[in-house]
């Protein structure tokens, strides 16, 4: 299995790009309000995007939407005559959910995000793709959002997460991170996401479960492109499993080590002193000046490494019902104690059994379709005052775990 590790980061902040009528401040504090709404990509292979919005109206204050929208352009610029793309009656579809026509594709970043070799420089903040999603009460606009990126989101709000413990925050997570690219025709049932690692970075994910492969003379099949652009956002690579091959012995995991320590260490926080309690604050850890944390899920081999952390704790539920994983996590999360390592993951999705794979029924992409809604509201509705620390997902656009994190951390 291809995995790929793209360290993000060292430096080169440019001049701040401003959103018309788009800044930091508008992530709403009341996460649940009534008609708030978020764009996501299908997990499909179509790539449609979808309009979401909260349904739950019980105050007599609440303003219910009418319709929900589609634009190209922010619809607070009036400026302009500006029709929707699309547009919808909210009652129509009492889940908040509505699924276009209109495909997102794999278009350039914006803010100069986009990876090149040799790039120097990129745009903080926030960045919109040209795509806005409003709710609207009569003519008058409840809530607007884009589809966006959020390179640097932790520089963005130091000031409000600083003294936060780096074990009590949300972090979004994807799951087998760089399983994005296989030409295996099985590949419905091992990709687990459909963007690379650096495009999940820069989308806002900060947490990398990595699977490693190693194949003789090939080598590791790890990308290292150390191009730092945002020194201040912590990344949290997870060296989870050694699938290949089946007896990745000892000699395999030094060797592996050494090209880690080649390539990581000189970014790499040491946890020393650090893995107590809910972890060290943000502030803390950039007092350090480091910005990856490196856990290693092998402790007899990784004992004499002082610069690793200990194996993070996932919960996975090998589930394929979205009931049935809902009833795993929850149990998860009331019955999860930290003990070696602050940081543990919460791994929001379904799995494929081995009939799936022998009748091509419910890939990992449809499985994903099916979960990835939900997990947005149990973050969102359910899970934010849980002390959950690391939320996973595949084909992580299909959900606003990152948005509704960021949202819920800077409270």
């Amino acid at each position: 299995m291809l995995t790929e590790v793209t360290v993000f980061w060292i430096f080169c902040f440019s001049r701040v790009n401003s959103l018309p009528g788009f800044t930091t401040q508008n992530y709403n504090t009341d996460l649940d309000k009534c008609g708030k709404v978020h764009l996501t990509v299908s997990s499909l292979e179509e790539t449609y995007l979808e309009l979401n919005w909260v349904t739950k109206c019980d105050s007599m204050y609440d303003m219910v939407p009418d319709e929900i929208a589609l634009y190209d352009k922010n619809p607070l610029d009036r400026n302009e005559e500006m029709p929707p793309r699309v547009s919808v009656l909210a009652r129509r579809y009492p889940e908040g959910y509505y699924k276009t026509k209109v495909k997102f594709g794999s278009p350039w970043l914006p803010g100069n995000w986009e990876y090149q070799e040799n790039m120097i420089q990129a745009e903080h903040g926030q960045h919109c793709f040209p795509y806005w999603i409003a709710s609207l009460k009569r003519d008058m606009l409840i809530d607007v959002q884009c589809l966006r990126i959020n390179p640097t989101w932790m520089f963005d709000n130091s000031h409000r997460i600083g003294k936060k413990r780096i074990g009590s925050v949300i972090i979004p997570g994807t799951h087998n991170s760089g399983s994005s690219k296989t030409a295996t025709f099985l590949q419905s049932y091992v990709m687990n996401q459909d963007r690379n690692v650096w495009t999940q970075l820069v989308f806002g994910i900060r947490y990398l479960d990595l699977r490693v492969g190693y194949y003789g003379r090939e080598g590791f099949y790890i990308n290292h492109d150390v191009v730092q652009l945002a020194p201040r956002e912590i990344i949290v690579v997870d060296f989870h499993r050694f699938p290949y091959p089946s007896n990745f012995n000892a000699n395999i995991h030094e060797s592996l080590l050494k090209v880690l320590h080649y390539e990581l260490h000189d970014l790499a926080l040491y946890p020393s002193g650090l893995q107590i309690g809910s972890g060290p604050t943000f502030n803390e850890i950039w007092a350090r000046n480091k910005s990856i944390i490196v856990c290693y899920n092998e402790k007899e081999v990784s004992a004499g490494h002082r610069w690793l952390w200990h194996p993070i704790e996932q919960f996975w539920g090998n589930k394929r019902d979205v009931g049935d994983l809902k009833d795993f996590l929850d149990t998860s999360i009331k019955q999860h104690k930290s003990v070696l390592n602050p940081l543990w993951a919460l791994m929001a999705e379904l799995t494929p059994q081995a009939f799936d794979v022998i009748f091509r029924t419910n890939n990992l992409r449809k499985l994903a379709n099916n979960v990835n809604r939900h997990v947005t509201k149990w973050v969102r509705s359910e899970w934010s005052n849980s002390s959950v620390n690391i939320v996973a997902t595949d084909y992580f656009l299909g959900n606003d775990v990152i948005n509704v994190a960021i949202g819920n951390n800077i409270l």
